[in-house]
């Protein structure tokens, strides 16, 4: 079977011959590339695509969007950057706001060091912009994209769509520690904003539902750490509606938790999520690999297993044996674990331990 197919295996519930095997190379592969010491065969997106396919895993994040989002005719987005900075400004009626970031060389990685929101008068700009975009369908790029991965991408395709409005603005507007206090000393202009993007959103992923089945990422980034306390009451709703939506349609339901597990992964199945998304286990997490399918329940699929940090040193081949021997002891006889990255191989990664991984699944995870 190729990867596409023990993973489509899996999610419909079938067994697969092995264990499935994927991982998102985008953040070492850029980084090589700004470098300059990829190899010619890699370069360019055809290059990536190659690039797993020599080193034996599914590309599992194509990136694909089901649209475009708009704004409005009274918006207006400035982009500049200089050197390291990178300016983004929105002029709106109500107020312009501003944001900085600054690229840091040695991560290959954009920081912020000034976000966008900084008081309740810059939360009515950020309303405004949510209340006049608009989302517009791209069915084609489904086919597209789906046509493009072919035997190395997870298949029906693969979109990723936006995440819950307190995960949006965490994300892209205001930081956590700004969100933190700004939900207690703020209440109502947070729950203002906080509708108006939701209603966006609710717009893209009704868009989404009636589309051809696909599997839906919801792009939360989430990590109990920062987010957890905040599930019951600002996320699951968001999440509840939208994966009903997603199955009413005949799709598949993925969430992203790329950070902490302790505190959201016990409550996302629950929630009517079916894949949990890039679930990083110690070493580097704070969930044994043992404890994972009891956090998680019986039925919800889970994917990853393998911390991005442990293709790098100091962790070295015997560590990922260790990692994916007990990965498979513990989740092989499920039918409900595909091996993962989780999150990304990064730029000091060791490609030997990426191929070896999908030696040590051949030799040990077969069914």
């Amino acid at each position: 079977m190729t990867q596409r197919e023990r993973m489509q295996a899996v999610l419909r519930g079938q067994r697969p011959d092995a264990m499935a095997w994927c991982g998102d190379m985008t953040y070492w592969h850029a980084s090589h590339e700004q470098i300059g010491d990829i190899p010619e065969r890699w370069r360019g997106k055809a290059g990536r695509h190659r690039m797993h396919q020599e080193l034996g895993l599914s590309e599992y994040v194509p990136g694909c969007t089901g649209g475009d989002v708009i704004e409005g005719t009274d918006v207006r987005h400035e982009s500049l950057r200089t050197g390291a900075l990178w300016v983004n400004r929105w002029h709106t009626p109500v107020g312009t706001i501003q944001e900085t970031l600054e690229y840091c060389p040695g991560s290959f990685s954009w920081g912020y060091t000034e976000h966008a929101v900084k008081g309740p008068a810059d939360l009515r700009v950020v309303r405004y912009i949510y209340e006049h975009r608009r989302f517009v369908p791209a069915p084609d790029r489904y086919t597209n994209e789906d046509r493009e991965y072919a035997a190395y991408g997870l298949g029906p395709t693969h979109v990723g769509a936006q995440p819950t409005p307190i995960s949006e603005l965490n994300k892209h507007w205001i930081g956590v520690m700004e969100l933190t206090y700004m939900l207690m000393d703020q209440p109502e202009e947070m729950r203002l904003t906080l509708d108006a993007i939701g209603k966006l959103h609710d717009d893209i992923y009704r868009n989404l539902a009636d589309a051809p089945p696909s599997c839906v990422m919801i792009n939360e980034n989430l990590s109990a750490t920062t987010m957890g306390g905040y599930f019951d009451d600002f996320i699951a709703p968001y999440v509840r509606r939208w994966t009903g939506w997603l199955r009413a349609g005949g799709h598949i339901s993925m969430l992203h938790n790329d950070g902490t597990l302790r505190g959201t992964l016990e409550k996302l199945g629950a929630a009517g999520v079916d894949c949990i998304d890039s679930v990083v286990p110690k070493p580097v997490g704070d969930v044994e690999i043992a404890d994972l399918r009891r956090l998680a329940g019986n039925d919800v699929i889970l994917i990853g297993g393998l911390p991005g940090a442990i293709f790098a040193p100091p962790f070295t081949a015997r560590d990922i044996e260790r990692q994916v021997r007990e990965i498979i002891r513990c989740h092989k006889e499920t039918n409900r674990f595909i091996f993962g990255v989780a999150d990304q191989v990064p730029p000091n990664g060791d490609l030997a331990l990426v191929r070896l991984v999908g030696e040590l699944i051949e030799k040990y995870g077969r069914m």
